[in-house]
């Protein structure tokens, strides 16, 4: 009976040892606990080329240092459950990283382009997941004849040709099934981004959703591999109306999937010097059925996680969990806001 209950103690305390060592010393694989926790992992990727990343876990109020060799001179574009979209700090090149079985998928090539957005909508093995890229590619036009340039009369366009020469922009999506196609689908983005307003995207059962920013439209994005189109369904052709505090001029926006499966908005004020202090969120969700957004008093047993930086967002059930309910999580820099109704609390991690 002695040795039984010395064993035990033995091993508790192996495993705090054990917990305290995963805890403060660096490694090349993520935490041991990732697979079985619920909530959110925080990942913070530090040094000149991302060689650190602190894992932090909300729910335990522990972060985790690591030097995990494949997010080296990566940037996180997108994720679907464990499955990460990373790309080259150096170039355009993309591919599907698995965080816990370490299974790379290598994605088509991009052109020389500027990645304005990147999407996931399942994980590979899923067959709706398709990954989909919003890039501005850059394509040059060439000068006229060498043999014609030191002409007079072509002195004169000197100021009209450096225009010409100058690279033009045409938003385009690039879309693909992962482990699927040797070649991107292309199709002109121009039908969605009139006068070239951007957007707020997420990935909502499996389909991608845009808010556009001038046109607030509502819009349903469906790509389909077979034919390489997207199908673009408007759903609501206005924002949400966030007009509470008009004195104040900055604000973000982002939309995201709830754990009950409806599209929330959130729409998040700023206040203070510099507006640089998360003052208030107004929280809708949209009516499928009414075509319409509502606004929420109330958001239940969730919490709602956002990056201002990223402009990205998920939301988990605090049930039997640490987080607190009716809450939203807010990441910037590397400080952690917490906000309800009632307070607002930061810690720096």
């Amino acid at each position: 009976m002695t040795d039984s209950v010395y064993s035990a103690e033995k091993e508790r305390k192996m495993e705090l040892e054990e917990f305290k060592k995963e805890k403060y010393v660096e490694s090349d694989r993520p935490p041991f606990s990732i697979q079985q926790q619920q909530d959110p992992w925080l990942v913070m990727c530090d040094g000149d080329v991302r060689q650190k990343q602190t894992f932090f876990s909300v729910s335990q109020n522990q972060y985790y240092i690591r030097r995990i060799s494949e997010l080296k001179e990566k940037i996180i574009r997108a994720n679907a459950d464990e499955w990460l979209v990373l790309q080259s700090i150096y170039s355009t090149d993309c591919y599907l990283w698995n965080l816990i079985s370490n299974e790379k998928i290598q994605l088509p090539p991009l052109p020389e382009c500027t990645i304005l957005e990147c999407l996931l909508s399942a994980p590979p093995n899923d067959p709706e997941c398709h990954v989909l890229f919003l890039i501005e590619e850059t394509e040059t036009i060439p000068d006229d004849d060498d043999e014609n340039s030191n002409d007079d009369t072509n002195d004169e366009n000197d100021d009209t040709d450096d225009e010409n020469d100058e690279d033009v922009n045409s938003p385009t999506f690039y879309f693909c099934k992962p482990n699927y196609n040797e070649e991107f689908h292309k199709q002109d983005g121009h039908s969605i981004f009139e006068n070239g307003s951007g957007g707020i995207w997420t990935v909502f059962k499996k389909k991608f959703y845009v808010s556009t920013f001038q046109t607030r439209r509502l819009l349903c994005l469906e790509p389909d591999n077979d034919s390489g189109t997207i199908t673009i369904t408007p759903m609501f052709n206005e924002s949400p109306d966030v007009r509470k505090y008009l004195d104040m001029g900055r604000f973000a926006n982002f939309i995201l999937q709830s754990c009950d499966d409806t599209l929330l908005y959130v729409h998040m004020f700023f206040n203070g010097k510099n507006h640089g202090i998360p003052y208030d969120f107004l929280v809708f969700r949209f009516d499928f059925a009414r075509k319409r957004w509502i606004e929420t008093e109330s958001i239940g047993e969730i919490a709602i996680f956002i990056s201002y930086y990223t402009r990205t967002g998920t939301i988990c059930f605090t049930r039997g969990t640490n987080l607190n309910k009716e809450s939203i999580y807010f990441i910037e820099g590397r400080y952690l806001y917490v906000y309800n109704s009632l307070l607002l609390l930061f810690c720096q991690f």
